[in-house]
């Protein structure tokens, strides 16, 4: 993946946490146009900047939380 399509990935990628409508991580894969790893490696990278993102169960979304 190329540096500025990992950056549209991410960005989109907080949109959807913010709305929580991510869906789970297969839903989300196939929004985003990547694999279900990637898809961890990009929560992880979010993570690692200090975001905390959690899998809402209820809701089936993952969402950040305070």
């Amino acid at each position: 993946m190329k540096l500025d399509e990992y950056g549209e990935k991410i960005e989109l990628l907080k949109k959807l946490v913010a709305n929580a409508t991510t869906g789970r991580p297969k839903e989300l894969a196939e929004k985003l146009g990547v694999s279900e790893r990637t898809v961890r490696r990009l929560i992880d990278r979010l993570k690692s900047r200090n975001s905390k993102i959690e899998f809402d169960r209820k809701i089936n979304s993952y969402v950040f939380k305070n």
